[in-house]
């Protein structure tokens, strides 16, 4: 689907889940190149920029973190993948491709422009590409707020569930830095293409001020995706743990009641025992049982099995 969002101060055509009819338009009507519908095409594309002076367009292609297709439906879903958008700048005319999960982001933008008719096709999309960078920050804001919620739930009592919920978010961790580095190195390769002297100075500053946010974005990627790792590793850990005291208070009980057992099974035979014929052998009974469940109990207590 190719929506047209403005005609002023530049033509802007917003490309919804490209399809083949969206392809031959765009090859016949605005003679892109089929390249650059190819990184459009390709929504797991690495962010990266090119410029091509022979034809006088630009391309560049960013990642976002986007929920992952069963988990679009919650409030705060903590499944996420990294997914590109891709800004293409021909002949005067803005494109940008996209999935459908991104239409939120889109009419934001559409929003900002319809307030400002002043900017250029570049500010606009410096514009985009911050507004992207601090969706990274909400994104790890919300997994850092659920993952403390977990580690409330686990403090009282650790489930399956929760572990499940906590690996998630380290994965989500894993794709989101993934994609917040590779934004990085992308703006860096922009900021050299506009060379202070070469662009307007607010545009220079914008994409210092840009640089500077994802910088951020990736040291907050990196510290989450950290603590996460070491949270799930210290889960597993006390997971472990639990597991050793109750095999542990198992061992020490079954032996323990081994003892009454052996007794009383000698007692069952039919066989000269001694005390067998005392009316208050059973009592004497009792009494050793308890005694040698004492002595085994000390000795497993002073060589620190229990």
């Amino acid at each position: 689907m190719i929506k047209q969002y403005a005609a002023e101060p530049f033509k802007w055509l917003d490309v919804i889940d490209l399809d083949l009819p969206d392809k031959k338009s765009l090859l016949k009507r605005h003679q892109l190149d089929p390249a650059q519908i190819a990184y459009a095409a390709d929504i797991h594309e690495r962010a990266h920029y090119i410029m091509d002076l022979d034809d006088q367009s630009s391309t560049i292609v960013f990642n976002l973190p986007m929920p992952h297709h069963t988990q679009q439906v919650k409030e705060k879903p903590t499944r996420f993948t990294i997914n590109s958008i891709t800004f293409i700048i021909k002949k005067g005319i803005l494109f940008t491709f996209h999935n459908s999960a991104f239409n939120q982001q889109i009419l934001k933008l559409k929003s900002v422009l319809e307030q400002n008719h002043q900017w250029t096709i570049k500010k606009f999309i410096l514009q985009a590409l911050f507004d992207g960078t601090q969706y990274y920050d909400q994104v790890i804001e919300n997994l850092n707020d659920q993952r403390s919620s977990l580690l409330d739930n686990m403090d009282r009592k650790i489930e399956n569930h929760d572990l499940l919920a906590l690996s998630e978010i380290e994965k989500s961790f894993v794709y989101i830095l993934s994609g917040a580095q590779t934004n990085l190195m992308l703006l860096e390769k922009l900021a050299q293409a506009n060379e202070p002297g070469k662009v307007k100075r607010f545009e220079h500053k914008s994409i210092s001020k840009l640089l500077i946010e994802a910088r951020q974005t990736e040291q907050m990627a990196k510290i989450s995706l950290d603590v996460t790792e070491r949270l799930t590793a210290t889960s597993n850990n006390l997971l472990n743990n639990n597991l050793n005291d109750t095999m542990k208070f198992l061992t020490v009980w079954s032996l323990v009641l081994t003892i009454p057992t052996i007794v009383t099974g000698f007692y069952g035979m039919n066989t000269f025992l001694p005390f067998g014929k005392n009316p208050l052998a059973w009592i004497l009974i009792i009494i050793l049982t308890i005694i040698l469940m004492m002595i085994l109990w000390y000795y497993l207590k002073k060589h620190r099995f229990i």
